[in-house]
């Protein structure tokens, strides 16, 4: 079943059932109400005449049918009298009974003795319909039956009835259809929400449900801005596997392109054998630029697979020694890198492995000498912080200009200098990011330095572990 109708018919059978909860009650407290007033009214009628029986009675005149006040909701004529001796038989009846009148109290209903406040009881003459009262007369058992036509109690509860059943048959129609306005409207924002998501998953990334206010419901509208942010998110993503795989072909295309020539300019011509020696380290040189770029290549999608930060540790001082034991063969034109003096007394322990951690670092150091002038100095400090410790890298290069800043932590970014300007694919810092945020810190650049970049490496302290 469809959710509008599912909806139509959920509503309008609650409204439904609230309806008939509401005035079949209502109908039977108004209809019991109407006929205890025509009781009260018989009873004080028959009180009345009955005060007057023993004369007319006894006299051998016909009963008098009464035309004694009563309350306007009763019709006052006619009037049905009867008397019924001690042994319950009728002995005399008015003539709007036109002989019809019950022939005893049994015919009545009534087998038991009367109440000294009598009984109310029902009856019917011909296709009229009356409600009377029988009351006890005197100390010999007589009886007295006092009734009128219920045609008025019965003509208001119809009535009543019939405006219950309009406003009941009205309600649930006014419900169904307002139900189906709004089933309409909450469907047509789904199928707006499903026909973005199907050209999603046929690719078409730009595809959007839109403005959000045209939604009828706060649910849709949060439903449509968060898909038209995952499609955003998704088509960021896409987009950057995209620039990933042209710049890592592009990057592989060079070394396979050097090789290539070499190995046709070593085939060109025969060579002696210290010019095939020379030839095979220019190709194996090659080479090893490939393996390098692979392996960096499989680090960053290592780096960047999502998987939760590990619990593992790590002492910071093991991290600082092995980075800068890893970067050391990196320094190039006499540039020095040093590291605080108590390091090694350094307790500290963070979150994340000692591999992963110093492979970061290392990182950031290497791309920090490369940066440096010649004879210059990376300085790693190492600062506890609330919550955690900083490793900051400091070289005394240009800095980073403003206009690539936003962009230093994406693959194969080089920078304003182009991609001639240093060795490399440009993979390291995003390399360092991914395995700083795997091991659940935070890698930025320290944008209030100058005189050169600072690198920035926040690691969360290890459970249970103090601050120095």
């Amino acid at each position: 079943m469809k959710l509008r109708n599912r909806l139509v018919a959920a509503v309008t059978g609650v409204t439904v059932v609230a309806l008939a909860l509401s005035f079949v009650p209502l109908y039977l407290l108004i209809r019991a109400l109407e006929i205890s007033d025509l009781d009260n009214a018989l009873f004080r009628q028959a009180t009345a005449l009955a005060q007057h029986l023993p004369g007319t009675y006894y006299a051998g005149h016909p009963l008098d049918e009464g035309h004694a006040d009563v309350p306007e909701s009763i019709d006052p004529t006619p009037r049905y009298t009867a008397i019924y001796g001690p042994d319950t038989l009728l002995e005399t009846s008015s003539e709007s009974f036109v002989g019809q009148a019950p022939a005893s109290l049994e015919a009545l209903g009534l087998r038991r003795a009367l109440p000294w406040d009598g009984m109310a009881v029902d009856l019917e003459l011909g296709e009229t319909r009356l409600r009377g009262v029988v009351m006890p007369t005197g100390d010999q058992g007589e009886a007295l039956l006092y009734a009128v036509s219920k045609s008025t109690v019965e003509d208001d509860t119809n009535a009543l009835f019939e405006l219950l059943l309009l406003i009941f048959v009205c309600a649930a129609a006014a419900t169904a259809l307002i139900a189906r306005l709004l089933g309409e409207r909450l469907a047509r924002d789904v199928h707006s929400v499903a026909h973005v998501a199907r050209l999603v998953a046929e690719g078409d990334l730009a595809a959007r449900v839109g403005d959000p206010r045209v939604m009828g419901a706060d649910e849709t509208r949060s439903l449509a801005s968060d898909l038209d942010h995952m499609i955003s998110r998704l088509d960021e993503v896409v987009s950057s596997q995209r620039r990933f795989i042209s710049h890592a072909a592009h990057e592989l295309r060079s070394p396979l392109a050097t090789l290539r020539g070499e190995l046709q300019l070593a085939l060109r011509r025969e060579r002696d054998a210290d010019e095939y020696r020379a030839a095979l380290r220019e190709m194996l040189s090659s080479v090893d630029a490939l393996i390098a770029l692979a392996e960096d290549l499989l680090r960053l999608a290592r780096a960047q697979g999502g998987a939760p930060a590990t619990r593992a540790r790590a002492k910071v001082a093991d991290v600082v020694r092995e980075a800068v034991r890893m970067a050391r063969g990196h320094a190039e034109g006499g540039v020095t890198i040093t590291v605080p003096p108590a390091i090694a007394e350094f307790p500290v322990e963070v979150r994340g492995a000692a591999a992963d951690l110093a492979r970061a670092l290392r990182n950031l150091i290497d791309n920090a000498v490369v940066h440096s002038p010649p004879g210059g100095e990376v300085r790693v400090e190492v600062v506890v912080v609330d919550g955690g410790v900083e490793l900051a890298v400091v070289d005394q290069g240009p800095g980073v200009p403003v206009e690539d800043q936003p962009h230093i932590f994406t693959p194969f970014f080089r920078g304003a200098g182009g991609e001639g300007s240093h060795e490399g694919a440009g993979l390291g810092l995003a390399i360092a990011r991914g395995l700083t945020e795997g091991s659940g810190g935070r890698l930025a650049l320290d944008t209030r330095h100058t005189d050169g970049a600072r690198m920035v490496l926040h690691l969360a302290f290890a459970e249970n572990n103090p601050p120095a």
